[in-house]
């Protein structure tokens, strides 16, 4: 996952995605104003060997899609509508570089939105789903809106809250549901700033603290469920996964209760096939 000019940058929506042959792939996408677009996609080496994400690229149907600008890849594919079981993956960021912060000027949030925004750093953590079947291995993208400060005076790290009661409540649920413990938790800080770019190419310097809790959330492996509405997550729906249940116990009970259900179907199946045979000129 990059994010490189924007996170809404390409298009974008409502999508279905379909393996024509062996190279080339078929991309239905509906977005945000209803026009439907179809894309064609030509992957040379293959595209049992393209993964987005851990995904394995692959037909899926109503998923929420975006394009790279130049549409001529798959920037990522999420679950549309759904709850699923997931693990912190990383954050957001360019090849090789720090995990990105953009900032955002006050303004509409997209064209056509009847409200302004104020002014905030955001950060885009990625949620990786597991035991969902077709979907394990995507992505989930989140947007937090970065609060974090270096106090000079207290020589740590603080929260300094944003304008948006939600958007602090968003964040702090995060960093609790994916293990971040304040009492003993603690980051060094190094001095250096990040410039955090604007969509008008100014820059503003911040102090980077997402490396550190990027490695933080991946060391505790905590487990989530999130939940997806119309390809965004719903900030009131990130929960903490089954007390004391692992990942991999987990993708066992998924799967034997695929199995079970795969078995109960065969069954039915069979029942009714039997019935048929026995009737008059079956």
């Amino acid at each position: 996952m990059q994010i490189i000019a924007s996170p809404t940058a390409g298009l974008r929506g409502q999508g279905n995605i379909r393996v024509v042959s062996p190279t080339q792939v078929g991309v239905t996408l509906t977005d945000r104003e209803g026009k439907v677009h179809q894309v064609s996609l030509e992957y040379p080496q293959g595209v049992n060997k393209v993964r987005i994400g851990k995904w394995q690229l692959q037909s899926v149907n109503d998923v929420y899609v975006q394009l790279t600008a130049d549409r001529h890849d798959l920037q990522f594919v999420r679950p549309r509508n759904g709850t699923f079981y997931v693990q912190f993956s990383k954050f957001g960021a360019e090849d090789g570089a720090l995990p990105t912060i953009r900032f955002d000027l006050e303004g509409k949030p997209f064209q056509g939105a009847k409200w302004d925004n104020p002014a905030r750093f955001k950060c885009f953590p990625l949620y990786e789903v597991f035991g969902a079947g077709q979907y394990d291995g995507m992505e989930i993208m989140d947007i937090l809106t970065y609060e974090f400060a270096w106090d000079k005076n207290l020589e740590d790290w603080a929260i300094v809250g944003s304008q948006k009661r939600k958007w602090h409540d968003h964040l702090l649920t995060v960093l609790n549901v994916f293990g971040f413990d304040p009492q003993h938790d603690t980051f060094q800080y190094l001095g250096e700033n990040y410039e955090a770019a604007d969509f008008e190419g100014n820059v503003y310097p911040v102090a980077n603290i997402l490396a550190d809790l990027e490695e933080l959330f991946r060391r505790k492996r905590k487990i989530a469920q999130v939940t997806v509405k119309d390809g965004w997550v719903q900030d009131k729906l990130i929960i903490p996964g089954p007390f004391g249940m692992t990942r991999e116990l987990l993708e066992s009970a998924v799967a034997a209760q695929a199995a079970s259900e795969a078995a109960a179907a065969k069954a039915e199946n069979d029942a009714l096939n039997m019935i048929n045979e026995g009737a008059p000129g079956g």
